[in-house]
């Protein structure tokens, strides 16, 4: 057996090992602790004005007055909303979404959704009706 011929193979093997494991601690970025921990605390304290912001814009319309809203909205546009009425409102991201139900029997089923009335949870405007895609 050629033992110079297996050092020299194990040699190499460990030189390319040394290698790889040196360019890859060279190539990745240096962490800085401090500010990892000063970013951690921003955005808990950015969150935190957030969920302030969110539900002071709650406060100002009630679900009720959403659904009132976007009843007004249907009844002002009769050919768009025939047989159909406001649902429960949801409140995602400070907009109301009011489904639109139907009452009467014809293309889909009564109490199928169709749309949603989209009604801004602040200033109770409506932004539009996000329709829902029936096959």
């Amino acid at each position: 057996m050629n033992y110079k011929g297996i050092i020299l193979v194990l040699v190499v093997v460990v030189i390319f090992l040394v290698g790889a494991v040196a360019y890859l601690l060279i190539s990745q970025p240096a962490e800085n602790a401090t500010l990892n921990v000063t970013n951690n605390t921003t955005t808990t304290t950015d969150n935190s004005q957030q969920l302030q912001t969110n539900q002071s814009t709650a406060a100002k319309i009630s679900a009720a007055k959403a659904q009132s809203i976007a009843s007004d909205y249907m009844a002002s546009n009769p050919d768009q909303f025939s047989n159909t009425k406001a649902g429960t409102p949801s409140l995602k991201g400070g907009i109301y979404y009011v489904p639109v139900v139907i009452t009467k029997e014809g293309q889909h089923s009564v109490g199928t959704v169709v749309a949603y009335i989209k009604v801004d949870g602040e200033t109770g405007s409506v932004f539009g009706v996000q329709e829902i895609v029936m096959y």
